[in-house]
């Protein structure tokens, strides 16, 4: 189960870097015109950043389909009852798509 798991979110991952290298490159291009229809490169970042943690917990062993359920809805009750409130807009949008890519994960974990 945890290889078909690790397989997975691996694609995902590409996905999720496929989106932002064609960020970058819009990036290169046109900056402001990127920056300002940027939203999926937030987005991006921020479930490649969840991604990340669960491919290297289970690829180190150290999580199963429970395991990773678990910390996702840790993740996820924690971040709701406690939202971010920095002064800084991109830092708060960061943590928005970071608990709506740990809820996505948990959701499509739910018929595993």
């Amino acid at each position: 189960m945890s290889a078909k798991l690790l397989a997975r979110f691996q694609r995902q991952v590409e996905s999720q870097e496929a989106t932002l290298a064609k960020f970058k490159a819009e990036l290169d291009k046109d900056p402001a015109h990127a920056l300002t229809w940027g939203l999926d490169a937030f987005r991006s970042a921020a479930t490649l950043k969840v991604l990340n943690q669960i491919v290297g917990s289970l690829e180190a062993g150290h999580a199963d389909l429970d395991n990773i359920k678990a910390t996702l809805m840790d993740r996820v009750l924690h971040r709701s009852k406690y939202p971010a409130q920095s002064t800084s807009p991109t830092s708060n949008l960061m943590e928005q798509y970071e608990l709506s890519a740990c809820a996505e994960i948990l959701g499509d974990l739910q018929y595993v």
